[in-house]
């Protein structure tokens, strides 16, 4: 067992009753669901259980994937949406008016690209599109700066959101 996976292991022995199962579903729900405030109390207190320091660098990093869960995860697979629903869309994209508000939704919420349901449950697509955003402060260096065990392990432990599939993946050494 390498270094890194010791330490995994000891984080999750002291946060042992923190930790929930891979998701069977985005975390996005749980998020849309949850009140911030409520999510931000759940991760003080468990970072205070572990002996993390939160600092601003790290809440940044934590509202954007809160934020990106939330306006960036496809939360359900729409399926077919009926002709009602489709000419809707049809007509609004003859519309100025209704079409800024199509952009806007596509530009300014997800500027590092949407993610589907199925994408959502994994590490490696979200931990993607953190390196994306956060590149111009130094990426994945940054990150792990900030989040020795991983971004969104760390995350998703102290906010006792489900954990991604392969959030760890022991055989490189590597937590997401």
């Amino acid at each position: 067992m390498n270094e890194n996976n010791e330490q995994i292991s000891n984080l999750l022995e002291q946060l042992e009753p923190l930790a929930l199962p891979p998701a069977k579903y985005p975390p996005a729900i749980i998020v849309r669901d949850t009140e911030r405030e409520r999510l931000v109390k759940r991760i003080e207190e468990n970072a205070q259980l572990v002996g993390i320091e939160l600092n601003d660098d790290h809440w940044e990093v934590i509202h954007f994937l809160f934020d990106f869960y939330i306006n960036c995860c496809e939360q359900k697979d729409p399926g077919y949406l009926g002709q009602k629903t489709y000419w809707k869309y049809i007509d609004c994209l003859r519309d100025p008016d209704c079409r800024k508000t199509l952009d806007n939704a596509n530009t300014t919420d997800c500027r590092y690209g949407k993610i589907s349901a199925k994408e959502a449950i994994k590490a490696y697509p979200v931990y993607r599109i953190l390196l994306k955003a956060f590149k111009h402060k130094g990426g994945k260096k940054h990150l792990y700066k900030l989040f020795p065990y991983g971004p969104l392990f760390t995350i998703h432990l102290l906010a006792q959101l489900p954990r991604l599939i392969n959030d760890v993946n022991p055989h490189y050494g590597t937590a997401y």
